[in-house]
């Protein structure tokens, strides 16, 4: 019997959109009908459709960036409008090799709270967002071995939603002071200052498509002004991934942060090479 499985996912430099279509293509050889769904943009969140269309799916795969620890916050806010009605789901993230912090155990509560089953998680490598701006983190990832465990995910996943009986619970430790780490970011007060990753246009040449406008996850930015609005803006850089022209960018110094960044977080990049992809399916497979 054929599964109907979604993928549901937020790519805003498509790293998560690739381990996506590499997921559902293997989905896919294991004849199972798969649909791809987009919540990048705000339009698709807010969509009335879209929530709906979630309780014609048999099961579902949820794939998120992480940002500073979280996925991202709007996500967050997405999940907790859900309603899982009992339904089994898996979840995937991608980091650019600091740390998946809290984001396995965090969104693992969410989906709980909003009725769903969650059966196991995963974490994949991909090149740091910041990347495009300046970074130099993991510029060769994903690669063939990250995208071979993307579809040993894939297998594991048709298992786990293929099971009749009741499936053990998944389990993982609360990460220290995650409460605090909770309270912090509920209370932490709107940005005033533009940062590195506020992206602005630097340039006269705009074609004024308005594709970033109309794209922004978050409606941060403004194409006639070319200014990203710092109270909006999660620094998610997609305005800068789809922009045509070129013309919108980062503070470019954020260069020179790069060695800053490895020493504060005592790593090399030889270390976060050395990572792999993996599959969570205990709290004994998780590290925080």
């Amino acid at each position: 019997m054929q599964i109907n499985i979604a993928i549901i996912y937020f790519s805003a430099t498509g790293i998560t959109e690739s381990f996506a279509s590499v997921i559902g293509m293997e989905l896919e050889k294991h004849d199972c009908q798969v649909t791809k769904i987009n919540i990048t943009p705000q339009s698709e969140r807010e969509s009335k459709a879209v929530l709906q269309n979630l309780n014609s799916f048999d099961y579902l795969i949820f794939g998120f960036p992480v940002f500073k620890d979280f996925a991202p916050e709007v996500v967050d806010d997405w999940l907790v409008s859900l309603n899982g009605n009992g339904k089994k789901c898996v979840m995937f993230f991608t980091y650019g090799g600091r740390t998946t912090g809290y984001a396995h155990y965090h969104t693992k509560i969410l989906l709980e709270n909003a009725g769903f089953e969650v059966g196991f998680t995963a974490e994949f490598l991909g090149r740091h967002s910041i990347n495009i701006i300046g970074f130099r983190a993991l510029p060769d990832r994903p690669n063939e071995e990250d995208f071979t465990t993307a579809r040993s995910f894939a297998i594991q996943a048709i298992k786990y939603f293929s099971e009749t009986k009741t499936s053990e619970p998944f389990i993982l430790q609360k990460p220290f002071a995650y409460d605090i780490t909770i309270n912090h970011r509920l209370n932490q007060p709107k940005p005033k200052e533009r940062t590195w990753c506020n992206p602005v246009r630097i340039s006269d040449s705009c074609s004024m498509c308005r594709k970033c406008e109309k794209e922004c996850p978050v409606g941060a930015i403004n194409a006639d002004s070319g200014i990203s609005d710092i109270g909006k803006c999660i620094e998610c850089l997609h305005c800068i991934y789809i922009c045509t022209d070129q013309v919108l960018k980062g503070n470019e110094k954020i260069a020179g942060h790069y060695p800053v960044f490895l020493k504060v977080f005592n790593m090399t990049d030889e270390f976060m090479s050395r990572k792999k992809s993996k599959i969570i399916t205990s709290g004994l497979d998780a590290a925080f």
